[in-house]
């Protein structure tokens, strides 16, 4: 406390875990911080009639006084909420709203921060958790499949002449409108590529388009579901008009020796064995998925924990930002009540394990491992593209915090499967990493 103060701080609770901190900052301090700021102002302030530095004290406060008050008062403000919280021992999970009544010149300020806290608990349920954990043997059918993947990832597509079918790709312009002739944002498109059987159009789009040649038009109306990411389209019917401007077959690239070499291996020997190392580590990581999946739902079960609203509603906007992302849309202000409601569930579950996270961490006291930091900061540098992150990376607080808190979130994961009781059960590679169950078809020889 600044001057050796007694701090006067009273807490009241409110609903759930909103608390009411009240202080009071006397009279003497708030003037004489805006007096000492007014008299280095009045040193260097260009008040007309006046040399710089030369105006008195009182034409100087006539000028700034009322804007330096509300200066001193925002931080010392600032300052004593803080101290406050130390003092009684709070944990704000909310950034405080100040109730400041106003006060003249020469009065105390009495000013009450409402906030919310986290919540007091013990985490429960965490020794022994139940896992299942799969036991896996790779197949050649399930190299194969990843073999018919990567070749995916290299193809390219030819022009063809025939109807469009499932498979191919088909480049249009199109134009849509609301079924009562409403306009929306995003309602024409030029040069867009669908492809057939992808399922990634709304319901009914792809289908509708098979068939078409090049050159065609054709007119349909769909339905869109009643919970899509824009509202005002949300279970709305909505007409397009489709040009088709070209339909593509998929060719897919032999795996010989310059093939291989785009992975950057030197020969088809050496591809295939890097191929079924990959799987082997892909394998792994999801198995450690699935088992972290399973702790996370068994301590979200066993620990219902009094949530901070905050915190859920700062979990829900970044789930609707990261939804909107995904939709090339912009992040708007309002959420619908729809996709609110889709987003509570896994929010407050986030949130859970979050709390439950990092407690447990707390309780077992686990610290992060230097060689698991270094690690996780070698992912990053691959991931980068160059292999190499910035000098300043590894020493900026913001970034270390958070590779640090990764680190400590993987160690308790180990710790709680160390000391889980795991049965293994037989299970295929292609459910487990989520491989789609058919592969895609050989192209034709020749277009059709």
């Amino acid at each position: 406390m600044d001057g050796g103060q007694q701090m006067s701080v009273a807490v009241q609770s409110g609903d759930g875990l909103v608390r009411r901190l009240t202080f009071v900052l006397e009279a003497q301090e708030l003037d004489s911080r805006v007096d000492e700021r007014l008299r280095k102002l009045s040193a260097k302030s260009r008040i007309r009639g006046f040399r710089p530095g030369k105006a008195p004290l009182g034409v100087v406060r006539q000028h700034y006084g009322s804007e330096i008050r509300q200066e001193v008062l925002r931080d010392l403000i600032e300052r004593r909420y803080w101290d406050s919280v130390a003092s009684q021992s709070l944990r704000p999970a909310s950034a405080p709203a100040f109730e400041v009544p106003p006060a003249a010149p020469g009065q105390p300020v009495t000013v009450t921060a409402v906030f919310e806290v986290m919540p007091e608990f013990r985490v429960k349920g965490y020794e022994g958790i139940p896992l299942e954990r799969p036991r896996v043997e790779i197949t050649e059918q399930d190299t194969q499949a990843v073999v018919a993947r990567l070749r995916r990832q290299r193809a390219h597509w030819h022009p063809v002449e025939r109807e469009a079918r499932t498979g191919d790709r088909v480049r249009i312009d199109y134009d849509a409108e609301l079924s009562d002739g409403t306009a929306f944002p995003g309602q024409a498109g030029r040069e867009v590529y669908v492809e057939l059987g992808a399922g990634r159009e709304i319901p009914g789009f792809e289908e509708a388009l098979a068939g078409i040649r090049k050159d065609e038009e054709r007119r349909f109306s769909l339905t869109f579901s009643r919970d899509y990411g824009q509202e005002k389209l949300a279970g709305r019917e909505v007409r397009f008009t489709v040009r088709a401007r070209e339909v593509d077959e998929l060719h897919l690239p032999e795996v010989d020796q310059a093939f291989c070499q785009s992975f950057g291996t030197n020969s088809v020997e050496e591809w295939q064995r890097e191929v079924r190392d990959s799987m082997g580590r892909e394998l792994e990581d999801a198995i450690r998925h699935r088992l972290r999946g399973a702790i996370n739902d068994h301590l979200a079960a066993d620990n219902p924990i009094e949530l901070p609203r905050a915190l859920v509603e700062q979990e829900i906007r970044e789930m609707h930002r990261s939804t909107l992302r995904q939709l090339g849309l912009e992040m708007t202000e309002e959420i619908p009540d729809s996709l609110r409601l889709r987003y509570e569930a896994a929010a407050r579950q986030r949130v859970t394990l979050s709390l439950v996270y990092r407690e447990l961490i707390r309780e077992l006291q686990l610290a992060p491992e230097p060689a698991r930091v270094e690690a996780l900061f070698e992912t990053l540098a691959q991931e980068n593209g160059a292999g190499k992150l910035p000098d300043d990376f590894r020493t900026r607080p913001e970034i270390r915090a958070d590779i640090e808190r990764l680190a400590l979130e993987e160690q308790l994961v180990d710790w709680l499967i160390d000391r889980a009781k795991v049965e293994e059960v037989p299970d295929t590679f292609a459910r487990v990493i989520g491989l789609e169950s058919t592969a895609t078809p050989e192209p034709p020889e020749s277009p059709a």
